[in-house]
C-alpha cells in the first residue's frame, strides 16, 4: 500500500524516534561475502516489507512495491533524497556473531547505502535496538556501481542464533534517477524460515453460496490462523477472511463476493510468533480451479522447486534458450511440487515446460545463477 507523508508530519515523527534509538554494545565490522541466497524475490508479493522504515532518522521519499516489475522502486524524480525499506521479522538461523545479507540494486552515480539489523525483541526502553550496521564506521557506504548485486557479511557479537530481527536498508543520492530494491538474500545457513506447517494442496470451486476454498495441511504446530486472500490478476492479493487453526487436517472458507471472471486464491498461515508462509495459488476459471505454475527460488542456484497442478504421468523438462533439453523428470503422482536438481548446469536462462499428460502444457522462464 502506498503511503503519503507531509514533510512536516514526517519530521515531527522522526524527532521522537531519534531520541529513542538504542544501539547495542559491541562494534560492527563489515566484509564482502559470497554466501547470500535469495529468500524473497518480490515477484508476486511485497514480502510484507514496508517503506519508509519507522526507525530512520530522515527520509525524503519512499520505495513502493511494483507488482508489474516484481520489485520495490523509488521513482520520485527528485535529485537530493533518501529512502528506506524495512523487512518483516526474521529469526536468525545463522551461527551467532554475524549475518550475510545481500540484495539486487539500481542506484544513481554516486549513490550510497546503509544497512541496519534491528533486534525487535530486546529488553530495552525503545522496544528494539540496533545490533549490527554498516554505519559503524562511515555512516553511508558507496554502491560499487550504478546497478548490480551486493552481498556483505555483518559481524557483531550482538547478533545471535534464534534472534528475532528486521533488516533496514536505506539509499541516498543527489542525482535524479529511479532506484530499485529486489531479491533480498541471506546467508546459506539462514535459508528461508521453515514454518511448522506444510500445505498439501489448495482448491477452489463454485457453489451455490459462493466460491468454496479448501486446503489441507500436515505438521500443523503452533499455527494461530489462516488468512484467505483473493486476487483478480494473480499478483495483487487482498485478505477476505480468516479461519482459526484447530489442528484439523483440512479447512475451508466460502467467498460470497467473488466476481464471475477469473479469480485467484491463496492461503497465508500465521504462526503464534508471527512467522508465516503462503500456500500455492489456485486459479478459478468458470467452475474449475488449477494451481498456478510457479518456480522458486528465482534466480535459482543448486535446486529449483516447481509448483504445479496434481498430475498422473505428468512430465517436466528444462531446456536451454536455444532449445536443448538438459533435464527431464516425471512428476510424482498426486504431488503439487517437483524439485529439479540444477547442479552442473551453466548459469543463464532456461525454459521450464510442464505437460500434465492430458494435452495441457505450460512453460515459464527461469534463471540459474
Amino acid at each position: 500500500m502506498k503511503h503519503t507523508f507531509t514533510l512536516k508530519g514526517l519530521f515531527m515523527g522522526l524527532t521522537v524516534l531519534a531520541s529513542s534509538i538504542v544501539f547495542a554494545q559491541h562494534p560492527t565490522s563489515v566484509a564482502p561475502s559470497n554466501k547470500c541466497e535469495v529468500i524473497e524475490d518480490f515477484n508476486d508479493r511485497s514480502g510484507d516489507y514496508r517503506s519508509p522504515s519507522i526507525f530512520t532518522e530522515s527520509d525524503y521519499t519512499e520505495f513502493n512495491w511494483d507488482s508489474t516489475a516484481g520489485m520495490w522502486v523509488e521513482r520520485s524524480g527528485l535529485a537530493v533524497r533518501s529512502a528506506s525499506i524495512i523487512s518483516c521479522v526474521y529469526i536468525n538461523q545463522q551461527p551467532s556473531g554475524g549475518i550475510d545479507i545481500g540484495w539486487r540494486y539500481k542506484a544513481c552515480a554516486g549513490g550510497q547505502y546503509r544497512v541496519r539489523i534491528i533486534n525487535v525483541a530486546c529488553n530495552c526502553v525503545a522496544g528494539y535496538d540496533i545490533v549490527g550496521t554498516t554505519a559503524n564506521g562511515p555512516v553511508w557506504t558507496n554502491f560499487p556501481s550504478d546497478s548490480g548485486r551486493l552481498c556483505i557479511r555483518i559481524n557483531d557479537a550482538d547478533l545471535y542464533q534464534g534472534q528475532k530481527f528486521r533488516i533496514e536498508i536505506s539509499y541516498r543520492g543527489n542525482v535524479p534517477c529511479d532506484w530499485e530494491f529486489d531479491d533480498i538474500s541471506l546467508g546459506g545457513d539462514q535459508g528461508a524460515i521453515i514454518l511448522p506447517v506444510t500445505f498439501m494442496g489448495i482448491n477452489a470451486r463454485k457453489e451455490t453460496a459462493g466460491t468454496r476454498v479448501q486446503w489441507d495441511v500436515a505438521d500443523e504446530v503452533d499455527v494461530q490462523r489462516y488468512e484467505i486472500e483473493r486476487s483478480e490478476d494473480g499478483r495483487n492479493f487482498t485478505r477476505i477472511g480468516t479461519v482459526p487453526a484447530n489442528k484439523k487436517p483440512a479447512y475451508n472458507f466460502t467467498d460470497a463476493n467473488a466476481s464471475s471472471g477469473t479469480v485467484y486464491y491463496r492461503v497465508k498461515n500465521v504462526d503464534i510468533d508471527g512467522r508465516f508462509k503462503y500456500s500455492s495459488i489456485a486459479k478459478l476459471t468458470g467452475k474449475s480451479s488449477s494451481i498456478v505454475l510457479k518456480a522458486f527460488p528465482l534466480p535459482a542456484h543448486n535446486q529449483l522447486t516447481v509448483q504445479h497442478d496434481k498430475m498422473t504421468g505428468g512430465m517436466l523438462s528444462l531446456a536451454t534458450a536455444d532449445g536443448r533439453i538438459v533435464r527431464n523428470l516425471v512428476a510424482a503422482s498426486g504431488s503439487i511440487q517437483t524439485q529439479i536438481d540444477l547442479n552442473g548446469l551453466t548459469p543463464g536462462l532456461y525454459i521450464l515446460r510442464v505437460d500434465d499428460g492430458n494435452g495441457n502444457v505450460e512453460s515459464m522462464k527461469v534463471v540459474k545463477q
